[in-house]
């Protein structure tokens, strides 16, 4: 018969695993591709449509809030000076029908000197005072002139006064040489009197801080210089009184001579300084110039509901702002300019929660130049779409995309995923299928080759005691032995091959009924040391040639079990078989029987080449042989253990293995008692 090729068997299993399984996987597999591609193209399209809605949304709210935010910084408390504007509002002013401007509120560094509160040349010198400049300018007695200035100080109940004799102190102990003194007062001049004005025009804090420094410089004191420059720039920057231009300029320009050293902190003060006086200058122009709502086309408000509200951009002069106007009664018209980043970030927050109260949309808002204003983003590598501001407000764009869900939540999330869903469980299966047919495949082979083996080996055993018996029986029949103790040592060998033949035949029979669960067991009580003693002599003589020595460890009385007779002496013969064929040198085996609780105990141990720890784990199983074992030629069938573990099995009982390579094997049968 001819045999199959177990290439061609892996190759066919393969083919029809392609026709029946891969070939209907990759149409299913395109199929859901193209569902997964509509259903993505479906999504993307529901997708930019809300976020299209959320942008309206997002901008309806903003319109909504400058309307009540004007509203909220013109009332009658904040216009008669009592409340406070909102840190956003660069400027507050009011105009009336005649076209007067009065400034509410305003983040300045200095004021148009029409719009000044206060009138300098209105402002007259006490005669007092003259009384003081004469002993000081004219007679130059300054300490004369020094105790009449500390005199007013003390009596005069007028503030203007008092400032002006403070000032006069601290420069006249600079002229009399003691610029400590000088420094203490004009320090408390610039603590005390931060907000007040010299003559009505000259910042007091700005005169004392610009003394201080000529004294560190003729000091040399280079640390208090340095951390006084920064108090002086300081109150340019955040002028605590209002003055004009012409003092700023005055005052910056001193500083600026006075310190001429790079300094990193001082310059990015400067730097700002600059920044926020480009700024002046243009709020003033608006301040001084015409009305912006009648010469810009980009009034949101105009014809609308609200009335008389007007809001146009501010895009210029380093600015984004917006210039919000609304009429009140008699024609009396309240005009800001809010600086919109700070406003929005005043808003931002409760703005993205309407927006986005489900945390599912990621946003990000970027000025003219691409700078992120705001940011909420959980993942940067989504798809976003931009919408422009609209035209009244600055030119900032809204970049908006879904937050999308994770995985496993996009596949089990109602009406989304189903064809991805089904492209994965696709790929799945044919991957498991795949693996599975493989692994089929590889555990046929790997049967297929222990088979051959086992009929190799099983042939060789089979061959040797034929051979040894059949040339035996030949030398009989022709008379060639001649002695009669000759003849009865080949008469012995014979039934030593037969009985050896018979056993293995057996061993073939009984596996083949095992595999096919038709073996039958005949229980009957039996006595297993009785059994053990037949077999140990019978197995004495078979190998007393060989020099091996059997010592059998016996209890006094011993318990009967139900079992197969012959099923038991098959358990025997297989392991004594073995602990022979695996003994190596050694030549000592001991067989122990022993009762323990409810149980008794059947042990065979030699002291041969032993077993490694994988193959104790494997040498139960069919048609397995390790591989020391063949290395050394040392023959068997691979199922003798297997026979054994399934007979022991088979009367409720377990078999175990201890062993060490080098130093034999322990094979323990446990078996219960009757």
């Amino acid at each position: 018969m001819k045999s199959t090729n177990p290439g061609s068997r892996r190759q066919k299993i393969i083919l029809y695993y392609g026709l029946a399984v891969i070939l209907p996987g990759i149409v299913l597999v395109f199929l859901a591709y193209r569902g997964i591609r509509n259903d993505q193209a479906l999504r993307e399209k529901e997708n930019r449509r809300k976020l299209e809605i959320n942008s309206q949304d997002f901008f309806s709210r903003i319109d909504s809030g400058l309307v009540e935010f004007i509203k909220e910084q013109t009332t009658d408390s904040i216009l008669a000076g009592k409340g406070k504007s909102d840190p956003s509002v660069l400027i507050l002013f009011v105009e009336d029908a005649s076209g007067s401007k009065k400034l509410i509120s305003h983040q300045l560094l200095y004021l148009p000197s029409e719009l000044l509160p206060i009138k300098p040349e209105k402002l007259m010198q006490s005669i007092g005072m003259k009384e003081g400049q004469r002993l000081e300018y004219i007679e130059r007695r300054f300490s004369d002139a020094l105790r009449f200035y500390q005199d007013i100080v003390l009596k005069t109940n007028d503030p203007a006064e008092k400032i002006r004799a403070l000032v006069s102190s601290a420069r006249l102990y600079n002229k009399m040489n003691q610029p400590e003194r000088a420094e203490n007062l004009y320090d408390e001049i610039r603590k005390d009197y931060s907000g007040s004005l010299l003559n009505g025009e000259i910042p007091v804090s700005l005169i004392a801080g610009l003394e201080i420094l000529k004294i560190n410089q003729v000091r040399g004191e280079i640390d208090e210089m340095s951390n006084n420059s920064r108090q002086y720039l300081e109150l340019l920057l955040h002028p605590p009184c209002e003055y004009d231009k012409n003092q700023f300029d005055m005052f910056y320009q001193s500083f600026k001579d006075i310190i001429r050293e790079k300094d990193k902190l001082n310059d990015s003060i400067i730097a700002e300084l600059v920044t926020q006086r480009t700024r002046t200058d243009y709020l003033i122009r608006i301040l001084t110039g015409p009305n912006l709502i009648t010469i810009n086309d980009n009034n949101h408000f105009k014809g609308d509901n609200n009335g008389q509200l007007s809001c146009v951009p501010i895009n210029s002069a380093g600015l984004a702002a917006v210039y919000l106007s609304r009429i009140k009664d008699n024609d009396v018209q309240l005009t800001m300019v809010i600086d919109f980043p700070v406003y929005f970030k005043s808003i931002s927050e409760k703005l993205i929660k309407k927006l986005d109260a489900g945390s599912s949309i990621n946003v990000k808002i970027e000025d003219e130049i691409g700078k992120v204003i705001f940011s909420k983003v959980s993942k940067e590598e989504t798809n976003f779409i931009s919408f422009q501001f609209p035209e009244y407000l600055p030119q900032w764009e809204l970049i908006i995309s879904e937050n999308k869900p994770g995985f496993i939540a996009a596949l089990f999330k109602t009406g989304r995923g189903i064809y991805l869903f089904i492209f994965i469980l696709i790929a799945l299966l044919m991957v498991l299928g795949f693996a599975f047919v493989m692994y089929s495949i590889n555990t046929e082979l790997r049967l297929n080759k222990l088979k051959s083996e086992f009929i190799s080996n099983v042939s060789h055993e089979l061959k040797s005691p034929l051979t040894s018996i059949r040339m035996m029986t030949e030398m009989l029949y022709h008379k060639r032995v001649e002695t009669e103790e000759r003849k009865s040592a080949y008469y012995s060998a014979m039934l030593e091959e037969s009985e050896h033949l018979s056993h293995l035949l057996d061993n073939i029979l009984d596996f083949s009924r095992m595999e096919d669960d038709r073996k039958k067991y005949d229980f009957t009580d039996l006595d297993l040391d009785d059994l053990l003693v037949k077999f140990l002599e019978s197995a004495r003589e078979r190998i007393k040639e060989q020099g091996f020595e059997i010592r059998y460890n016996r209890p006094d009385k011993v318990s009967l079990i139900r079992g197969d007779r012959d099923a038991i002496q098959q358990v025997f013969y297989n392991l004594f078989d073995n602990a022979i064929k695996f003994s190596g040198t050694s030549r000592i085996i001991d067989v122990t029987l022993s009762p323990q609780d409810e149980e008794i105990m059947f042990s065979v141990k030699d002291y041969g080449i032993g077993i490694s720890a994988k193959d104790q784990e494997k040498i139960f199983d069919r048609f397995y042989r390790g591989d020391k074992p063949q290395k050394l030629g040392i023959k068997g069938s691979g199922i003798g253990l297997t026979i054994v573990k399934q007979i022991v099995e088979a009367h409720g009982g377990i078999i175990e293995v201890e062993s060490e390579v080098g130093k034999g094997s322990l094979f323990t049968v446990r078996l219960p008692l009757s």
